[in-house]
């Protein structure tokens, strides 16, 4: 025994013992969280981020009551402390132009949503909305149009259109958002070059922007919950590579990759201390979706990127939606295990390969 070791005795050792126990146990605690995943953070010039998945806040002759007033009641307390909230606006905010689809039930739809009630977006604290999905185009040139205008004269960023980029500041940190889908008029999902080219001539116009992306691809309904490895056909068109995707998309520089499309939750997965979330479902689907089981749940992710973009933490929120009314926060927590669950099984598959 050392000289020093003799001179701590045994009751100072003891002391010290439970006080490095106390102060384990303290961390444990401080780090547990069901759905959370963390690393030291590194310090300044980070963000902390909200993302939600699909939003349709009603359509015409099936609109929420009292114009929509109290939709994000629920979520609004979980975004007023982010720097970035990002959503995917499933249906234009427009009253002008023509159907540009013929409504089959189960098959195909139809959406507008009145341009007022973007104001809802903006109360609840949504700073930037995808506009590359298969319904943005629902009513054409000038049903998009007007939804552009309703977006920034709200001073929300949109993204969505082939080669578009949306370039804005958070937290008073330059910020990239572009967002990819399957559908015509979109930055095309199946393009994974173009859309490799766009992050990097991005980083390379200011190599200290953090470059987040969204997706709406991958095949619908709760039977495709599970991610598959390779392309997903549905419906006859190819809904993407989604894990090829995502990690070239980050592989490239992207801070994050926030999918949706599915209509149903889906595994999340750190690669590279980035985040990828590869569905997060339907989010405030008020009308003209199917919200029964687990296309009702409704996550909203939050998350924290240091200042190389890297993750620091994640956790996901569980809401629930209801016919008519925006999401309803879920203390059953079902949203969070689900994906909990899937994402165990996505990284077992992945750790085989």
């Amino acid at each position: 025994m050392s000289p020093i070791s003799k001179r701590v005795g045994f009751l100072p050792t003891l002391f010290l013992s439970l006080l490095f126990f106390a102060f384990s146990a303290a961390i444990v605690l401080a780090q547990s969280n069901a759905q959370s995943n963390s690393k030291d953070n590194p310090g300044g010039g980070g963000l902390k981020i909200a993302a939600a998945g699909d939003i349709m806040m009603g359509t015409e002759n099936s609109l929420p009551p009292d114009g929509g007033a109290g939709f994000f009641k629920d979520v609004a307390p979980y975004l007023k402390d982010r720097d970035l909230v990002i959503g995917n606006l499933e249906g234009p905010l427009t009253d002008r132009g023509a159907p540009t689809k013929t409504i089959v039930p189960g098959r195909s739809y139809c959406f507008r949503t009145p341009p007022a009630y973007g104001r809802l977006l903006k109360e609840a604290g949504f700073t930037a909305m995808s506009l590359a999905n298969n319904h943005a185009n629902d009513y054409g040139p000038e049903g998009r149009a007007q939804t552009v205008e309703v977006l920034e004269d709200l001073g929300i960023a949109h993204a969505g259109a082939p080669g578009e980029v949306a370039v804005f500041r958070a937290n008073d940190r330059e910020v990239a958002f572009l967002a990819l889908a399957p559908n015509r008029g979109c930055q095309n999902i199946n393009d994974i070059d173009a859309a490799v080219n766009l992050v990097k001539k991005s980083l390379r116009e200011n190599p200290d922007r953090l470059v987040f992306v969204s997706f709406h691809g991958g095949a619908e309904g709760t039977a495709h919950m599970v991610l598959p490895h390779g392309p997903e056909l549905y419906l006859g068109e190819n809904r993407g590579d989604l894990i090829k995707l995502s990690h070239a998309l980050i592989d490239a520089g992207a801070a994050a990759v926030i999918g949706h499309g599915p209509h149903v939750p889906r595994a999340v997965e750190v690669y590279k201390d980035h985040l990828i979330a590869y569905s997060l479902g339907n989010f405030a689907t008020a009308a003209g979706i199917n919200v029964k089981g687990a296309t009702g749940l409704a996550p909203l992710l939050l998350f924290e990127v240091d200042e190389k973009g890297q993750l620091v933490k994640y956790e996901i929120v569980s809401f629930r939606q209801q016919m008519n009314k925006g999401p309803k926060l879920d203390p059953s927590g079902e949203a969070a295990n689900v994906m909990g669950d899937l994402t165990k099984r996505l990284a077992s598959e992945l750790a085989a390969k």
